[in-house]
């Protein structure tokens, strides 16, 4: 399947085989790597494939090969780091592997000399099944919830993947242009934190996924306002 099609069939792996994955398989994933449109072109990304022995996860659902994801900090770190590893994601499910984002887990390495550690995935070989049958497997906001106008074209945003389901992301639609924001109040704000962020990251990879011949972000300084909400950023698409 293309990355366009894993949009409406993924699923976070819950249970993997203890099979290594081969070398061939990895070494186009690496390729993959190399090739991922960033967010924002001035943040600076690392990440390392490494064995589950250098990660910490109270989480069972650790694999023989894990990714430790590290990025520079500055402003946008966090959308960067979702954008650019869900487009990994959906890859990495359309080779028929199994994916899982480890907010919990933690790398046994900080640093990445400047680059701070920010959260880590795990990929393999599913137990069982490996993708949705349909859309109306997943379990997720109305398109009226999550933004001002209801727009179709707003689909693959709805049906991305974020912590605890928690889908902190809002669109106001001004013409062409989407205005982006992740919510600021509320307890899964408080919890989940910066967590948020790369949830928008990861909603905004599939808008652009859906639409890579035209998705262009940008920050628009006269962005309105909204209510509980922080601007993240807009596109057009």
């Amino acid at each position: 399947m293309s990355l366009e099609e894993m949009i409406y069939k993924r699923k976070s792996t819950r249970s993997f085989t203890d099979e290594n994955i081969d070398a061939k398989t990895m070494d186009k994933i690496k390729e993959f790597c190399t090739n991922i449109k960033p967010l924002y072109d001035d943040i600076e990304i690392f990440a390392d494939f490494v064995s589950k022995k250098d990660v910490k996860c109270v989480l069972p659902w650790k694999t023989p090969q894990m990714i430790t994801i590290y990025s520079e900090e500055k402003e946008g770190m966090y959308e960067n780091v979702g954008f650019i590893f869900q487009q990994l994601d959906l890859y990495l499910q359309s080779l028929e592997l199994g994916v899982c984002w480890l907010g919990i887990g933690k790398s046994k390495e900080d640093r990445k000399g400047k680059l701070k550690y920010v959260i880590m995935m795990a990929f393999g070989y599913p137990k069982g099944e490996r993708c949705r049958s349909s859309v109306s497997e997943f379990k997720r906001k109305p398109l009226c919830e999550i933004a001002l106008k209801e727009n179709k074209r707003l689909e693959p945003a709805r049906l991305a993947p974020s912590s605890v389901n928690s889908q902190p992301w809002y669109f106001v639609q001004s013409g062409n242009t989407f205005h982006t924001y992740c919510v600021q109040k509320g307890i899964f704000s408080k919890v989940l934190g910066s967590m948020n962020l790369i949830d928008v990251g990861i909603c905004l990879a599939h808008m652009y996924v859906a639409n890579s011949e035209k998705f262009k972000f940008f920050k628009d300084e006269n962005a309105p306002l909204k209510k509980g909400y922080g601007y993240v950023g807009s596109f057009v698409i």
